[in-house]
């Protein structure tokens, strides 16, 4: 009976039996007021977050999250062709009046007449050629001392670089030389320490709101087989002599310009389509894209046994997912291709690795542009062939248009040049032929 009467003013004088007062106490309070207000007793008190939120409307995702815009991109596409035709139209000018003046004052039989496209070309070979014999020179005076074995396979190493060189057209140069940028691109890209700033800096990507990776793509290749189908491509077509009425000593500049605002051209079209078609539809993105367009269904997943839509499967991941590959000058090869096949439509192609059957360049041309609408078409996301329908179209376009944009911006970037440098004197020509030289 003790322990009994220990433990029984034990449990009077406990604070636990306080607590169980005052919380007993409490809910009959909060009972009284619950039957009073007839509300459940269940209800949770809204917080303050919560609160806020139904009085001020909380914008959606779809309405928070805009299309990617291409403002920027078509202002960068009109700036960036019009800087390119004009610093090139204006370089032409240049180089057209100073081998004019320098073919004039080395002989009398320009004296009569302005020398023709031809022969400033035939000009400038010869002096590439002089040069390249006085670097001959050069280095065989400073490897006189080495082994003659090592002398000997530096001179020829020399020769066989030079003599192709030499031998080919200025254009083709320009695609040499990129397509040796291209390949310094690809080694950079399997570099650790540059892979990161080419992925940012030499890739487009139309969800990071950059305008200049449109033209530093172009460069960009991530693949052998790439780097060397857009080098080969490019240098088996991009090698025009330019319009016969015009005067220019040579055409680099303008297949640079051509180049540039191809390349450019074929980027702004991926950018629009992907920024106006293909993101509405994997993003729930409303009133500011394309209401009309109809959502592309996703699969069901089961989380880890579809390893394809595992993880988030959020609308912003498969939107990155189904970016298009932003990098290589593939819009510039079509848009060549397209020069080619509209310019010379008797033309056939054959392929030497791997060798082919030859094959009208139309057929080819038409084929290359089914399968690239058939990859609209059915979302394929091996190449970005809206690209390739972007640089085919600008192809078109400055095959109708090109030989008049080129003399118009000729003719802007005269300066205090003589307007002679733009027009070439057919009647001159022949008045000079026929007379004999003195």
């Amino acid at each position: 009976m003790t322990w009994y009467c220990h433990f029984q003013s034990t449990l009077r004088t406990s604070p636990w039996r306080s607590s169980l007062r005052l919380f007993s106490s409490s809910r009959t309070s909060l009972s009284n007021t619950v039957i009073a207000s007839n509300i459940p007793w269940f209800t949770s008190i809204p917080s303050f977050r919560s609160q806020v939120a139904r009085t001020t409307k909380v914008p959606s995702f779809g309405e928070r999250v805009r299309c990617p815009s291409v403002r920027n991109q078509v202002l960068f596409f009109g700036a960036g062709s019009f800087l390119a035709f004009f610093l090139a139209a204006g370089t032409t000018n240049d180089e057209t009046f100073a081998w004019s003046v320098r073919l004039t004052l080395s002989a009398p039989a320009w004296r009569n007449r302005p020398p023709t496209n031809d022969e400033m070309r035939r000009a400038r070979y010869y002096s590439l050629g002089k040069t390249m014999q006085q670097r001959l020179v050069f280095l065989k005076e400073a490897v006189d001392e080495w082994p003659q074995t090592m002398k000997a396979l530096v001179i020829w190493s020399y020769v066989q670089f030079a003599q192709p060189v030499l031998d080919t057209s200025e254009t083709r140069r320009w695609c040499w030389a990129i397509g040796a940028l291209n390949g310094i691109l690809y080694l950079a890209w399997h570099s650790p320490r540059t892979k990161h700033l080419l992925r940012a800096k030499f890739t487009h990507n139309p969800l990071s709101g950059l305008s200049y990776t449109m033209l530093t793509n172009l460069f960009s290749h991530r693949s052998m087989m790439h780097v060397i189908a857009s080098s080969m491509l490019v240098a088996s077509f991009g090698q025009g002599k330019g319009p016969d009425t015009l005067r220019e000593a040579t055409p680099k500049w303008h297949f640079l310009a051509f180049f540039v605002s191809a390349g450019l051209f074929s980027n702004l079209v991926s950018h629009v389509a992907y920024s106006r078609i293909t993101y509405p539809r994997w993003s729930p993105v409303s009133d500011p894209c394309l209401p009309h367009l109809p959502a592309v269904p996703r699969p069901p997943h089961d989380g880890a046994s579809s390893p394809k839509y595992s993880g988030q499967n959020t609308p912003a991941a498969n939107a990155t997912e189904n970016l298009p590959p932003g990098i290589g000058a593939s819009g510039v090869v079509y848009a060549t291709l397209t020069v080619v096949a509209l310019a010379f439509p008797d033309t056939d192609l054959a392929l030497k690795i791997p060798p082919t059957f030859p094959l009208p360049i139309t057929y080819a041309l038409g084929s290359l542009i089914a399968i690239d609408v058939i990859g609209i078409w059915r979302a394929w996301r091996r190449f970005n062939h809206w690209a390739h329908l972007g640089g085919a179209a600008f192809g078109a376009f400055y095959w109708a248009c090109g030989p008049q944009i080129w003399e118009f911006f000729r003719e802007l970037a005269l300066g205090g040049l003589p307007p002679s440098l733009t027009i070439l004197p057919m009647d001159a020509i022949e008045e000079g032929e026929s007379t004999p030289a003195s």
